[in-house]
């Protein structure tokens, strides 16, 4: 009995230090250009909790979920920005899965590569280091600024033990859509292991 009391309570607490990690990310990103259409909410989708449920839902339900999101959309509050999309993944035993950010605006490689860039600097990814953030920014703008603008682009980089997968697309409408997906991984772009510091292992 005890030993089942120890795991719920240590499934419990990863799932608090998630939704903290979450809400603390979103407080430090700073995107003045958009307003959140909700507010944080302590129960991740797909859930719907009534508010007198809650303390139960999360005492009972919550250390034992398989896979939970928290989302957010943002509405633009200047014209160059037409919308924000982020989604937060978490799956089994709430292992990080992924971190989802889209912002659909105007083409603007600096202002787009700086937000992308601090998204995932304050995400507290393994590993990540405050002097892998510049090499970064480096590359999202040349991936943003890639001519012709009419082009699709697909690319992939590795920071240590943090994988970005980032595309840009065109819209009708003569404005960007920009995806970039954030990863931990054990392996480097070619498929070989990562040692402790997160540096690719070379075959011998």
């Amino acid at each position: 009995m005890f030993g089942r009391r120890r795991q719920h309570d240590e499934l419990r607490a990863k799932f608090l230090a998630n939704r903290e990690r979450v809400r603390s990310w979103l407080d430090a990103w700073e995107l003045p250009e958009v307003v959140w259409t909700d507010e944080f909410n302590d129960v991740p989708s797909p859930w719907v909790v009534l508010e007198r449920d809650r303390d139960n839902w999360l005492r009972s339900r919550a250390p034992f979920l398989d896979a939970y999101d928290w989302m957010f959309f943002g509405r633009p509050l200047t014209p160059g920005v037409r919308e924000v999309r982020v989604r937060w993944h978490f799956g089994a035993a709430h292992r990080f899965e992924a971190l989802e950010l889209t912002i659909i605006s105007v083409c603007d490689p600096g202002y787009l590569a700086e937000k992308l860039t601090l998204a995932v600097h304050h995400a507290r990814l393994r590993g990540w280091r405050d002097e892998d953030a510049q090499p970064l920014h480096r590359w999202l703008v040349e991936g943003v600024s890639t001519r012709p603008l009419d082009d699709a682009v697909r690319g992939s980089k590795r920071s240590g033990f943090v994988l970005l997968s980032f595309t840009r697309f065109p819209t009708s409408d003569g404005n960007v859509i920009v995806q970039l997906t954030v990863v931990e991984t054990d392996r480097a772009l070619d498929g070989s292991p990562l040692d402790g510091d997160g540096v690719s292992i070379p075959d011998r």
